[in-house]
């Protein structure tokens, strides 16, 4: 078996965990939404606005596409 192979079989046995870190995301994401009518350009907080949503939609683009590809490699199984 290559490393790679390895890496792939242990991330996906963490399916289950990575549907949570999703739900938690979306939480995330949806309590920034609710931030972003208070914060102003030029707020001393908007810097670090922008910084917590390109991480959550990081994130939860990573974790989507890694949980897609997971399910698609059980499904090929």
């Amino acid at each position: 078996m290559s490393k790679t192979s390895t890496l792939l079989d242990l991330v996906a046995a963490q399916r289950a965990q990575i549907r949570v870190i999703i739900a938690l995301l979306i939480a995330s994401g949806l309590l920034l939404a609710l931030s972003i009518p208070f914060v102003e350009p030029g707020d001393r907080a908007f810097p670090i606005l922008v910084i917590d949503i390109v991480l959550v939609v990081g994130a939860l683009g990573f974790f989507s596409t890694t949980y897609w590809y997971c399910t698609k490699r059980a499904m090929d199984d």
